[in-house]
């Protein structure tokens, strides 16, 4: 049973601001509530994933760890957010790690969970799922004009680098056929 304040957290968080009421309900239902502390891994980069988070109180640090060792972080998010969302829907292990900055509180579905929200609320899937589309495209906007307005605020950026920027583009929608 998830807690009366998670729950009026997740149903007023932005992930599902155009959704019915009953979908959010039926959504919420097949959630699992969590607490970690601060330090704790949520998501390891390279291992199976099988939960998507929806974090409703305190910050997670994104980082990656490349194989020489060397770590960059890659954000910060603060709640309310959703993450795990490219590793949960395809079956590759995340490519970062997120580690709770903070003590966090968490709504998470399980694999398991969401393959019985499919079966028996297929529209709350589907609510869920565009939901996470919908997080993902703003993420995906955001990144293509922070570095556009990078680029037109540093003139003294090489010339190519616009052009590389649209060959990169390009190549993100041809190659994986979008």
């Amino acid at each position: 049973m998830i807690d009366e304040e998670a729950a009026r957290r997740f149903m007023t968080a932005p992930w599902l601001v155009e959704v019915d009421r009953e979908i959010k309900l039926a959504l919420l239902n097949a959630l699992a509530e969590e607490r970690a502390e601060a330090g704790a891994v949520l998501l390891a980069q390279g291992q199976p994933n099988d939960h998507l988070t929806f974090l409703i109180e305190g910050s997670v640090e994104l980082e990656r760890t490349f194989s020489t060792g060397r770590k960059d972080l890659v954000t910060t998010l603060t709640a309310p957010v959703v993450f795990g969302t490219t590793s949960f829907f395809q079956p590759k292990p995340p490519t970062i790690t997120a580690r709770a900055l903070t003590d966090v509180w968490m709504l998470t579905l399980h694999h398991p969970a969401h393959d019985r929200l499919r079966r028996e609320n297929p529209r709350a899937a589907e609510a869920l799922a565009l939901a996470v589309v919908r997080t993902l495209s703003e993420r995906f906007d955001l990144l293509d004009k922070l570095f556009t307005d990078y680029i037109a605020h540093h003139p003294d950026a090489p010339a190519n680098t616009v052009s590389e920027w649209s060959r990169f583009r390009a190549r993100l929608f041809g190659e994986h056929k979008i």
